[in-house]
């Protein structure tokens, strides 16, 4: 990520003006998609991911795919920013607004790279950059499915995963995998936001390594986008420390698609998550080394002869 205004930003009248502490905080926004990375203005105010969120210019802006939406999105919310008092605006057309030359100051830098929006978030130390897609709910909607997950979790023999309840039913665990499975048919036509029952339901069920492990399969079927999806869904709204089991298995889809800036993103969500993750730690490795797409190929395969051991 670039680390220094770029070189066509002109530097406005006011930049001489320091800004007297305590300051609102200060959100940058970029397009990196090409070889002459743009900054697209600045915002000061509460321009945190969640708050974004609450707006429908600000979803669109952290969902944007593609360069002229994210663009277009960025200048309509400077454009509104202070008829909404929310905070100072600072568009590309009244210069490089800061006396500073670099984003040291920023509270959040948001960049488009071509195919997604990354954030840069905890500046006050070494920054940690991750797809907005990613970016928790907040800590009181976990709180309320932290209370449902502790609940299945109380409720459930470990012992009991592999031994069918009754005589022609499935067992414990091939009902994880087929809940999983029911949901990811779904992923791809459902309009409306998982509830906090389902969310809670789907994380338990990948808990058991089994389960998830078998999940691995959708990665080599015709329903991998959707799978994907399902899972980039579940790190942002699971709490920890079972996101740690979707961010794994987001992180191995995107290593077999060969994004793996996103994978790496998520195989930090998977570790911050559950420190000492198995499947996280092994994609993290690969990825370090130098991944073999050919063995994670592999993987996905035999994660399909798991699905009738279940």
């Amino acid at each position: 990520m670039r680390t220094t205004r770029p070189a066509d930003a002109t530097t406005a009248d006011h930049d001489t003006i320091t800004p007297t502490p305590p300051c609102p905080a200060i959100a940058d926004f970029y397009d990196e998609h090409s070889t002459e990375p743009r900054w697209l203005g600045a915002v000061q105010g509460h321009a945190d991911p969640g708050s974004l969120r609450t707006i429908d210019i600000g979803r669109k802006l952290l969902e944007a795919t593609d360069p002229d939406t994210f663009a277009a999105a960025v200048a309509d919310l400077v454009d509104v920013w202070t008829d909404q008092d929310d905070g100072l605006r600072y568009p590309p057309s009244d210069g490089w607004p800061w006396p500073w030359q670099d984003l040291r100051h920023a509270d959040w830098v948001y960049t488009f790279d071509g195919h997604r929006v990354w954030v840069v978030t905890d500046r006050a130390t070494v920054g940690t950059i991750t797809p907005t897609a990613l970016i928790p709910d907040p800590e009181d909607v976990l709180a309320r499915r932290v209370e449902l997950l502790d609940e299945l979790h109380r409720r459930t023999d470990p012992t009991a995963e592999d031994h069918p309840a009754a005589p022609g039913q499935p067992s414990p665990r091939r009902s994880r995998f087929d809940l999983l499975h029911e949901h990811v048919l779904r992923a791809g036509d459902r309009t409306q936001p998982l509830t906090d029952r389902e969310i809670a339901d789907l994380a338990f069920a990948l808990t058991n390594p089994l389960v998830r492990d078998a999940c691995l399969s959708f990665a080599i079927s015709e329903h991998a986008d959707r799978a994907e999806a399902l899972w980039t869904e579940l790190v942002r709204t699971s709490p920890v420390p079972e996101r740690a089991e979707p961010a794994a298995l987001l992180a191995a889809y995107a290593c077999l698609r060969g994004d793996l800036d996103l994978a790496a993103a998520a195989v930090g969500h998977a570790e911050r998550s559950r420190p000492g993750h198995r499947l996280s730690e092994l994609l993290g490795t690969a990825l370090r080394n130098g991944i073999d797409p050919q063995a994670l190929s592999e993987l996905a395969r035999q994660s399909q002869k798991l699905i009738a051991e279940l």
